[in-house]
């Protein structure tokens, strides 16, 4: 089986076929769940080995204590590869899985790509509540500059074909909006312009740390950032005692000086961007930051799936190197 893995900051997306694609919040957290359900389905992530956790969005409604983290080592921790393990569990039940995986890093962590994939590499056997233990056998492993992901869904087909040539031969920039990180690629001919790339240590959690401090200093509530990260999703309306109450001017004034840090890195790092073919807006901020993103470089459009198209590209030349067997 081939695997697109982005296993991000905020969330865990992985791809492993057009049909097949699994996301949650990249949160772990102690293994309390609720003693009753109305609905026998749910129940959320559950693994009992390596190690006894609750895994995404169920950790941030039911765990007591919650581990979130945002430092370069966290590829080290066992919180890590609980998010790995559990992403693997949600693709397939199959007892026994031969499997190939293409990741990603940020840009000014690519030098760890060796620790990455040792990681990775090898057996792996992680067992989920309710479920017979699975044996994941990684055969191969590829780690890439994060944002490439974004400009291999562009350029290949599920199949790992090249549909789109212009990549192949032009320019292009991605601005890929993380949660704590915002990657700045420049690639010619499909590979990277190293002295053009960075990493800007800004994402879409300084919107949500505003929007919370803003929730807590004018209302009783005090939501955990996960929870805030779905209004800056969704309707962007909070409840208060069953009340609405509208959000988005509050997450507005977030987004712009955000999006003011962006482009003027991005502007910096390559001389305005005019000698680009095209700037792809990608991750998980994208959409917050997109339309001023675009209203200063005109040739920059925010990607049709922006907080899958990493994972898609992953996938996608998982699926190329495939062919190439």
């Amino acid at each position: 089986m081939n695997v697109g893995l982005d296993l991000g900051y905020s969330e865990v997306k992985a791809v492993a076929g057009p049909t097949n694609r699994v996301s949650f919040s990249s949160v772990v957290g102690t293994p309390e769940q609720s003693r009753f359900r109305f609905s026998e389905n749910g129940g959320g992530i559950c693994l009992v080995a390596p190690n006894r956790v609750l895994v995404g969005d169920e950790a941030i409604t039911q765990s007591r204590f919650l581990i979130r983290r945002e430092d370069r080592s966290w590829i080290k921790s066992d919180d890590y590869y609980d998010l790995f393990l559990a992403a693997l569990t949600e693709l397939t039940t199959a007892t026994v899985v031969e499997l190939r995986i293409v990741t990603g890093l940020p840009v000014s962590f690519y030098d760890d790509k060796a620790t990455l994939r040792d990681l990775l590499l090898g057996e792996h056997r992680p067992q989920r509540k309710d479920r017979n233990a699975q044996l994941f056998k990684v055969i191969e492993c590829r780690v890439i500059p994060q944002p490439f992901g974004c400009l291999l869904a562009e350029a290949l087909d599920d199949r790992g074909a090249v549909v789109n040539g212009i990549y192949m031969t032009g320019t292009c920039g991605v601005i890929d909006v993380g949660g704590k990180t915002t990657n700045l690629l420049s690639v010619s001919r499909l590979s990277e312009v190293a002295r053009e790339s960075a990493s800007v240590s800004v994402g879409a959690w300084d919107v949500v740390r505003a929007v919370r401090e803003w929730i807590t200093a004018h209302t009783d509530l005090d939501p955990r950032d996960h929870e805030i990260v779905d209004h800056l999703r969704g309707e962007r309306v909070l409840k208060e005692r069953g009340k609405p109450l509208d959000l988005a001017l509050v997450i507005e004034a977030a987004v712009e000086p955000l999006a003011e840090q962006i482009i003027a890195q991005a502007g910096q790092l390559w001389n305005g961007g005019a000698a680009l073919d095209a700037i792809l807006i990608t991750g998980g901020g994208a959409r917050l930051v997109g339309r001023h993103i675009q209203a200063h470089f005109e040739h920059a459009r925010v990607v049709s799936d922006p907080v899958f198209a990493n994972a898609i590209g992953y996938y996608r030349f998982a699926q190329h190197l495939g062919r190439l067997v």
